[in-house]
C-alpha cells in the first residue's frame, strides 16, 4: 500500500513543486505536452520519492576499496546516485527533456519496483489532467514542510489555488 500509494502522490508533489521552482520548464512543458513522457523520469531522478534502500551482501565482496562481509547491511541512497554527476551532466538542474536518463528512482535488477508503470501511468494522467483542467495552477505561499521520513521524499502538504477550466461539452 506505501509503495503504491505514498510514493506517487510524492512523485506527483514533488514534480509539480519542481516545475514551480523552474518556471522555464513549466513553461516549456505546458507548451509541448509531448514532453510529458520524459519529464515524469526527470522528476523521478530529480527528486526521488524513494531515497535509499537497503540489501544484505550474499558473499563477501570489495566496493570502492572496501570489504562488504557476506550478511552485512548496505545502504544504497537513490536520492545522491540520481544527482551523481558522473553519471548526470549538471544533476542538479531540472530538464524535462534530459536525454539518457536512467535513473534508480525505482531500484535496478531483482529488485526494480514491479509497481513502475502504473506510477508513471498516474503521474502522466495526473499532470496532463491538471494542464488540461485547472487554470491559473499557482503555489500558495507560506512554508513547505518535507515529510520527516529519511526513507520517503515528500512534502507534508502542497497547498494550490487554481480556477476550473471551461467543460467543453
Amino acid at each position: 500500500m506505501t509503495g503504491g500509494q505514498e510514493t506517487t502522490t510524492s512523485l506527483i508533489g514533488n514534480g509539480l513543486l519542481a516545475l514551480w521552482q523552474n518556471p522555464h520548464e513549466m513553461a516549456r512543458l505546458q507548451a509541448d505536452m509531448s514532453l510529458l513522457p520524459t519529464a515524469v523520469e526527470e522528476f523521478l531522478r530529480y527528486e526521488s520519492p524513494i531515497q535509499h534502500t537497503a540489501r544484505v551482501a550474499p558473499a563477501d565482496v570489495e566496493l570502492g576499496g572496501k570489504t562488504i562481509r557476506k550478511g552485512e547491511a548496505v545502504m544504497a541512497v537513490i536520492g545522491a546516485a540520481n544527482r551523481d554527476p558522473e553519471r548526470f551532466p549538471d544533476p542538479d538542474r531540472l530538464d524535462i527533456a534530459r536525454p539518457d536518463n536512467r535513473h534508480l528512482a525505482f531500484a535496478w535488477g531483482a529488485h526494480f519496483c514491479f509497481g513502475a508503470p502504473l506510477a508513471r501511468i498516474e503521474a502522466r494522467i495526473a499532470f496532463s489532467t491538471m494542464f488540461r483542467r485547472l487554470r491559473n495552477l499557482t503555489l500558495e505561499p507560506g512554508p513547505l514542510t518535507w515529510q520527516r521520513n529519511i526513507g520517503f521524499r515528500g512534502l507534508e502538504a502542497l497547498p494550490v489555488k487554481f480556477e476550473p477550466a471551461a467543460l467543453v461539452t
